[in-house]
């Protein structure tokens, strides 16, 4: 008998795994949850199978937006099944923790792993399964039954194990890490146009060190992702002026744009 999969959040992340999986499984073994309503006529009309409540499923994997969704779906799922529960979102560290002693206190059934999500739109080379990502796992067991799983899509070679704290911190961590490569380009650009020097000839130049990559600087950061994980770790590591100040030149950086224009 086919495992039934239901894919929960069908947004920009979301929408690509359940595509991805579907091909390998068969639309009528994958089933797409979302509210809203436009997301899931288009996905109707294509044959695909979707709703706004997730079914019994042997395998749920969770790509909502916010932590606080991510608990709020694993709270509402049907669990008879002793399902694999697979989060693609970041979380905020410690969400782990609190799923798995919401477990045990109420003795549901069910095996936990993190594998958070890695997608750069618009590139092939980068998408959902064909590149490298880390998986942390509540026990041997879970991800035993993670790693079977998902070698359906991917090689599991690569895909790198860690523990469910380092797990949780990676992704928030990759994104601030961007975020603060970002903000140095803008900071970069403000001073290079004071002193009446090209931004953009110094990057180039800069840039031809083999260790060396000076990102541009364009509209400033905004968006989902970096913004709101840059902020979790801002949360967690509560010293961490580095990542605050990044915050701040951004700010500055697009209050000096809308100056110029």
């Amino acid at each position: 008998m086919n495992e039934k999969i239901c894919v929960v959040g069908l947004g920009e992340i979301g929408k690509e795994v359940f595509k991805e999986i579907s091909k390998t499984k068969g639309k009528e073994n994958v089933f797409g949850v979302d509210i809203n309503k436009e997301v899931l006529k288009d996905f109707l009309e294509k044959g695909y199978s979707v709703g706004e409540v997730a079914p019994k499923s042997d395998v749920y994997i969770i790509c909502v937006y916010l932590t606080n969704q991510v608990e709020k779906v694993i709270n509402s799922l049907d669990l008879s099944l002793n399902p694999l529960i697979s989060i693609d979102s970041t979380i905020l560290p410690g969400t782990s923790k609190k799923v798995i002693e919401w477990k045990q206190k109420e003795k549901r059934e069910f095996d936990y792993v993190l594998f958070p999500h890695r997608f750069n739109p618009s590139d092939s080379k980068h998408h959902i399964f064909n590149l490298d990502r880390i998986m942390g796992a509540e026990n041997d067991k879970a991800l035993k039954r993670a790693l079977n799983f998902f070698s359906q899509f991917m090689d599991i070679k690569n895909i790198h194990t860690f523990s469910l704290e380092i797990t949780e911190l990676s992704k928030p961590v990759e994104n601030a890490y961007r975020f603060m490569e970002i903000a140095i380009a803008e900071q970069l650009k403000m001073s290079c146009e004071k002193k009446g020097i090209s931004f953009e000839d110094l990057r180039t130049a800069a840039s031809t060190k083999w260790n060396i990559n000076i990102l541009e600087a364009r509209e400033g950061i905004s968006g989902k992702c970096l913004p709101k994980d840059t902020q979790l770790i801002n949360e967690f590591f509560l010293d961490n002026d580095l990542f605050k100040a990044g915050f701040e030149f951004n700010e500055k950086y697009m209050e000096w744009l809308k100056e110029k224009n």
